[in-house]
């Protein structure tokens, strides 16, 4: 049996992440493709106005630009993702608050796994694209071991991992994730 979760970021209990656009613009993380070559020096921060001690710094802070995680979890989670996803260096713009390196999680798995005729959606009226899966339905048998990928359909709005990705997260402690079930079959 799969379950498959939609993952995000716990920003309500966790500091999150800002990018440095206006000198290091992030390019998108929702295509599917690598972007080792292309990435650079890629800066984050936590704003001050916005970092509250009363928070805690979490193992996958927070982040606009998609999934981030510090090296504590690149290290548990390497073996699993393997060549689903690619850790992208983040550098941290000041120590000033904390000293830590973190990376970007780009998927590179994209999997045309759901079934079309049993989810439901909700669509945009002006161009007819899915706008809101309601019910997620899957193909049996299409995702297999794949732990972490993208819907080609919605690649931009979430990040979805079977059981084992949320098993390893949660047996190596590690925090800042929030898991949705969307689907066992």
């Amino acid at each position: 049996m799969t379950t498959v979760w939609s993952v995000s970021a716990d920003v309500t209990n966790f500091n999150h992440l800002a990018s440095r656009y206006e000198t290091d613009p992030i390019p998108p993380l929702n295509l599917g493709a690598s972007q080792l070559e292309s990435w650079g020096r890629r800066q984050v921060w936590y704003h001050p106005a916005e970092f509250r001690k009363s928070k805690s710094l979490a193992n996958f802070p927070g982040w606009s630009s998609g999934i981030a995680c510090d090296a504590e979890a690149k290290e548990n989670l390497q073996k699993l993702i393997g060549d689903h996803a690619e850790f992208l260096p983040l550098i941290f713009a000041s120590s000033t608050i904390v000293d830590t390196t973190y990376y970007a999680i780009n998927v590179l798995r994209m999997l045309d796994c759901l079934d079309y005729k049993r989810s439901e959606f909700t669509y945009f009226e002006r161009t007819g694209n899915i706008r809101k899966v309601h019910k997620f339905e899957f193909k049996l048998n299409c995702i297999g071991g794949i732990p972490i990928f993208k819907l080609p359909i919605l690649r931009s709005i979430r990040t979805y991992v079977t059981d084992e990705f949320k098993q390893l997260v949660e047996k190596s402690n590690l925090t800042g994730l929030e898991f949705r079930k969307v689907w066992e079959g």
